[in-house]
C-alpha cells in the first residue's frame, strides 16, 4: 500500500540544472578548462561534494571543494539575480493536492539542508512535508540508496511503501536500490536527453494531472498489485 511520497528537489520542484550548469560551464572557464556537457551530466541529482571531488581528481585541480564551491555560488548569484531558482511548473501545486490526503510526504534531495530548506521556504511548501533528508548528511550520496532510505526511516515506513519523484538517472537509480517505487519526471531542463531513464517506473512531462489517484495507480502497477 502506498503510504508516502518522496521528492527529490533539484529539477523536480525547482528548475536548477540550468542556472548550475551555466555557473559550472563559467567557473570552468575561469580555471581555464573545457566545459563537456557529456562529462557535466554524470554529476546531476548527486551531491556538490561528489562533483567537485571528482573534478579536483580528473583535472588536478588546486583548488578544495569549498573554493570551488563559493567560486560556483557567485555565478549562481549573478545568473539569478539573487531572486532563487524558478520553480517547476505545477510541483508547488502537486504538492499542496498531496497534503491534503493522507499521504506522508518528504524531501529527498541532494542539496544542503539550509538550501533545501530555503528552496522550500520560498516555494511556501515547506510546512507541507513530514520530513526533509540531504544527501551531503548520508554516507553515501545518490545514486546509492541512502538518502531515500533515511526518508523513509524518517516517516517510520517500510521502503516499498513509498513512491520517489526523480529527474535524473541517478536519483532514479537511488530510488530503485532503495527498493521504492519510482516516477520520472522528463524535465527538458534537467538534460533528459542526455540520461538514461531506465529505472523509472512510469514516466510523466508535467504534473498539472498528477493526484493521488494517478500515484495510486503507477504504485499499484509497479508493485503488481490489483
Amino acid at each position: 500500500m502506498l503510504k508516502a511520497v518522496i521528492f527529490d528537489m533539484d529539477g523536480v520542484l525547482i528548475d536548477s540544472e540550468p542556472v548550475h550548469m551555466e555557473a559550472d560551464r563559467r567557473l570552468m572557464k575561469e580555471l581555464g578548462l573545457n566545459f563537456d556537457e557529456n562529462y557535466y551530466a554524470q554529476f546531476v541529482g548527486s551531491t556538490a561534494d561528489y562533483m567537485w571531488d571528482k573534478m579536483i581528481k580528473d583535472f588536478s585541480l588546486s583548488r578544495t571543494p569549498e573554493q570551488l564551491m563559493t567560486m560556483s555560488g557567485k555565478y549562481v548569484k549573478e545568473i539569478t539575480g539573487g531572486g532563487g531558482y524558478p520553480p517547476v511548473p505545477g510541483a508547488a501545486e502537486l504538492v499542496k493536492r498531496l497534503s491534503g490526503e493522507t499521504l506522508l510526504l518528504a524531501v529527498a534531495s541532494s542539496s544542503g539542508m539550509s538550501r533545501i530548506q530555503s528552496v522550500l521556504d520560498n516555494m511556501g511548501i515547506q510546512s507541507e512535508f513530514h520530513s526533509i533528508v540531504s544527501g551531503t548528511l548520508v554516507e553515501n550520496p545518490k545514486p546509492a540508496p541512502d538518502t531515500f532510505l533515511k526518508a523513509a526511516e524518517l516517516l517510520q515506513v517500510s521502503p516499498s511503501e513509498c513512491l520517489v519523484i526523480e529527474d535524473s538517472w541517478n536519483g532514479m537509480k537511488a530510488a530503485k536500490a532503495a527498493g521504492m517505487v519510482c516516477l520520472g519526471y522528463e524535465n527538458p531542463d534537467s538534460g533528459m536527453n542526455r540520461q538514461n531513464m531506465e529505472y523509472a517506473d512510469y514516466i510523466v512531462q508535467g504534473f498539472e494531472d498528477v493526484d493521488l489517484k494517478f500515484l495510486e495507480m503507477v504504485y499499484s502497477h509497479a508493485m503488481d498489485e490489483p
